[in-house]
């Protein structure tokens, strides 16, 4: 038998393969990956965290997973203000996942002022107290779902996180060594193209519901 996550991504797969057969339903959708812009050397997996942008009709839905099987959880997640999105709601998470709603928008991202991150101009959306306990470990993904402003596209919004005047940030605990540090995206070299049914229909762990 396969490991977990070969399982997982057959799985993925098969219903992506069904979606086009049966339905011929596409959606876009571009992933990135972050790097890591503070703190000491940090010794993770490859691609340890992940951000993947779907469109959603008039919506972007943000999923955020942790891909890395050694210590480390993701607690904090950071947008600088921008007039592209509005949040909508946490729309999934894992199992014992806890995040909330942005509670206001004098958030920082530690170590984010040369990236542009300030306190005036970003937000957060945080694991429930404590964070260690509630955000997201191995294998595990919370979705946030925006509504795309009227004067504004999937494809803008897209844009300008490649160009970076729409900063997406993290803060991760508990990594090797104890350590704490924060990380910013760096944009993968191409677009994919998801199938929309498997998309909205796989969702292995997945618990919550559209707030």
């Amino acid at each position: 038998m396969g490991t977990r996550s070969e399982m997982k991504l057959s799985r993925t797969l098969a219903v992506c393969v069904l979606g086009i057969c049966l339905l011929g339903v596409s959606a876009d959708a571009e992933l990135y990956i972050f790097g890591q812009v503070t703190g000491g050397s940090v010794d993770l997996c490859p691609n340890a965290f992940t951000m993947e942008v779907v469109e959603q009709g008039d919506q972007a839905l943000f999923t955020f997973t942790n891909n890395c099987s050694t210590d480390g959880v993701l607690g904090r997640i950071f947008f600088m203000e921008n007039d592209l999105m509005a949040f909508h709601s946490i729309y999934d998470q894992s199992e014992g996942v806890s995040f909330s709603p942005p509670s206001g928008k004098n958030a920082m991202l530690p170590g984010g002022n040369p990236i542009g991150f300030t306190p005036h101009n970003a937000f957060s959306i945080d694991a429930d107290p404590a964070k260690p306990k509630n955000g997201l470990h191995y294998e595990d993904f919370v979705s946030i779902l925006f509504d795309i402003s009227g004067e504004s596209s999937f494809g803008g919004i897209i844009g300008a996180i490649d160009g970076y005047s729409l900063g997406v940030g993290i803060h991760a605990q508990s990594l090797p060594g104890g350590a704490s540090a924060s990380f910013s995206t760096i944009p993968e070299p191409s677009t994919m193209l998801l199938v929309g049914l498997g998309t909205l229909l796989f969702k292995p762990k997945r618990r919550g519901t559209a707030q």
